[in-house]
């Protein structure tokens, strides 16, 4: 079963959404894995985190040279 990166981005978000933190790679990951969504590497969740950060819809978080996490933007406008 394949399935196009615009639904597997839109499940993300809406998983973002409604349970709030912090998406690192590895949380993106284990919500596909759980969800039975055929993503397993890594460079399909950092692209899809990309994308929606790119988007607006979330917020890098890079402060910590050593960590890079993404939160749902609060600005009104990150539905576009």
């Amino acid at each position: 079963m394949t399935i196009s990166h615009h639904l597997r981005q839109a499940q993300l978000l809406d998983a973002a959404r409604s349970q709030g933190g912090e998406w690192t790679t590895h949380r993106v990951q284990q919500f596909y894995r759980d969800s039975g969504i055929p993503a397993p590497l890594r460079s399909t969740a950092r692209k899809d985190l990309t994308a929606l950060h790119s988007a607006g819809h979330l917020v890098l978080n890079d402060q910590d040279e050593n960590r890079r996490f993404y939160t749902v933007s609060t600005r009104k406008d990150s539905g576009r």
